[in-house]
């Protein structure tokens, strides 16, 4: 019997979401993934529109993502997510990306404010959905997820980018998808081809239009899970002066 909490979304994966000729590149991959959260959340009836009739909206927070491989131009995608309960503030998120024969390309576990647009603080999912926060038996898909992010060894500025209007969402603020690019991009050696292989990012303030954020990275400290990952590992942050916006640690390989 199919559980009625979860939602399955296929996606055809196009040359521009890969730059024409490698894997399907970060901005596209998040935006596969966003894309199928709202859909389950409209389904559900806890989707943007429902929230912003009581002047409420959701905010993405935190997130951890594992990549088992990437799709390519042509390839067809089948994502699977579903509402996971909430911990304290988060309303946790789990999101499953596989080929149509089963083989598993990308698992990620979401943490999600409720905030109040006008105040703009964050609410307890708990009591905005009534005493329960939709929870699928399916569990996470990475079992032992963690968000936290170390430092890194000798951060060095990457680039500098500013928050135009293109990137600017129905929260006025830049969407997410943006800092995952930027931050994840901040990490690509120059002249070089690698791919995702794992993130974690942690959303600490609004990009605003007009700010300029400085990217900054450098390998990142005590880094034990990079072997684990097959990967090397980066820290990476936006900076608004001395303000933190963003910080993510970036497996490539």
């Amino acid at each position: 019997m199919s559980d009625p909490l979860v939602s399955t979304i296929e996606f055809e994966v196009h040359g521009y979401d890969c730059g024409y000729g490698g894997a399907l590149r970060p901005f596209a991959l998040v935006n596969f993934l966003q894309e199928s959260a709202g859909i389950n959340a409209t389904v559900l009836g806890i989707g943007m529109d429902d929230l912003h009739g009581r002047g409420q909206t959701w905010m993405l927070s935190r997130l951890e993502l594992r990549v088992d491989a990437l799709p390519c131009d042509g390839d067809r995608v089948i994502v699977r997510t579903w509402p996971a309960g909430a911990k304290k503030l988060f309303a946790m998120r789990a999101l499953d990306m596989r080929r149509p024969d089963g083989s598993s390309l990308v698992r990620a576990v979401y943490a999600y404010l409720v905030v109040d647009v006008e105040a703009r603080r964050p609410l307890r999912p708990d009591h905005v959905f009534g005493g329960q926060m939709p929870c699928s038996p399916e569990g996470f898909p990475i079992p032992d997820y963690s968000f936290d992010i170390p430092e890194a060894e000798t951060p060095a500025v990457s680039f500098i980018q500013r928050v135009r209007g293109r990137h600017i969402d129905y929260n006025g603020h830049a969407n997410n998808a943006h800092l995952i690019n930027w931050l994840a991009d901040a990490a690509m050696p120059e002249g070089q081809r690698r791919e995702l292989s794992s993130l974690r990012i942690e959303f600490a303030a609004e990009a605003l239009e007009g700010d300029e954020l400085y990217a900054t990275c450098g390998r990142a400290k005590n880094s034990f899970i990079g072997s684990a990952f097959g990967a090397d590992l980066f820290s990476t942050e936006l900076k608004r002066g001395d303000a933190k916006v963003a910080a993510a640690l970036v497996g490539l390989k």
